[in-house]
């Protein structure tokens, strides 16, 4: 990755030694360096939840701005408020207590509201509430490896644009988009709406390589910002898998992969977001040839299917168990001590 980073950002982070994101320059990793205690705060967890099992649990803990520091066990992360306010908030989980909670430090004094959004924002991103006790009744396996509440972003709006940047694109050029993203449009904190809508299609393919993902990008935001969208109808519970993922068809750019994705996304896991990678994986691990027809292919789906479905309506998180120790088994680590450039160079090729 630091190839990728421009001399300014080289000089203010080295990522093999720094618990702080690429992007965080050297006067903002030196107040982090030094928060005083109203800096800090605290948010209660499940009894066995574990922060690096779960941080690590999935690939956007890899993608810009989210960064985890795999010596000291952090996670870091930015947050943009009002009057471009950019607050950096650091969480590790304190474990010498006898309730688990994660910790909080921030590089400036939180107000009570900035506070709020914080702790929202990371509940959200690690499922915080939640009831995993079914899935692990069927899988004791996940439960003792504290697996389940994989990584999300914030907010729906990130999860669908980090979503359309991993189709059709090598693992390593998903990372570049989501750093250009940050970099250049969000300067510093993950692009809003607003931020997006802004640009031409010209102007985003410019700044961020994200080729012909810029038009369904563009469209989306301003659908959003012009009311057209409204995301909080996709987070309606009484929605069936089916329902929703049926509504993030209608989205332009939103195919099957790509909306099932956004399903176990929202915590509806029953449908497989099945892929190259699906394909590459189920096979090799069950000696079975690559399919060279559609309608190979198409019975392909049904073995997977079948395979996963005793854990219904838990069958994308048995599915992400194995196929995520599946590459820690090939790095021979836990993915919470793999460093940028293990995990930065993903490709299926590794893999065959």
């Amino acid at each position: 990755m630091k190839q990728m980073l421009s001399a300014s950002h080289q000089s203010a982070y080295d990522a093999s030694t720094l618990p702080f994101p690429r992007f965080i320059t050297s006067s903002e990793a030196k107040q982090i360096a030094s928060f005083n205690k109203r800096s800090h705060f605290h948010l209660a967890t499940p009894s066995n939840f574990s922060l690096p099992h779960t941080v690590c649990s999935y690939g956007f803990f890899i993608l810009s701005p989210n960064h985890w520091n795999p010596i000291t066990q952090t996670f870091t992360r930015p947050f943009r408020f009002s009057h471009n306010r950019l607050l950096i908030a650091q969480i590790f989980q304190k474990k010498d207590t006898a309730t688990p909670r994660l910790c909080i430090k921030t590089n400036h004094p939180a107000t009570h509201l900035e506070l709020a959004h914080i702790k929202n924002a990371f509940r959200r991103m690690f499922r915080l509430d939640e009831d995993l006790t079914r899935f692990h009744n069927l899988h004791p396996q996940a439960a003792r490896k504290h697996f389940g509440r994989l990584l999300r972003s914030p907010n729906l709006f990130e999860d669908i644009i980090k979503t359309i940047t991993t189709c059709n694109v090598t693992w390593p050029n998903t990372i570049r988009m989501n750093k250009l993203l940050v970099q250049n449009v969000g300067r510093g904190a993950f692009p809003s709406p607003n931020q997006l809508a802004a640009l031409t299609e010209t102007e985003l393919k410019n700044l961020c390589k994200v080729g012909y993902r810029a038009s369904r990008i563009i469209e989306l935001a301003r659908n959003i910002v012009n009311s057209d969208l409204n995301l909080r109808d996709f987070e309606d519970p009484s929605l069936t898998t089916d329902q929703l993922h049926k509504k993030f068809l209608s989205i332009h750019g939103i195919g099957p992969y790509a909306a099932a994705n956004l399903c176990q996304l929202l915590s509806h896991y029953n449908h497989i977001p099945i892929d190259s990678e699906t394909y590459r994986y189920f096979c090799k691990t069950h000696d079975l040839k690559r399919p060279d027809k559609p309608a190979g292919y198409k019975r392909l789906d049904k073995k997977i299917n079948k395979h996963y479905k005793p854990y219904a309506p838990y069958q994308f998180l048995a599915y992400w168990f194995d196929l995520w120790h599946h590459y820690e088994d090939h790095l021979a680590k836990p993915a919470s001590e793999w460093h940028n450039s293990e995990a930065d160079a993903f490709t299926a090729s590794q893999f065959n």
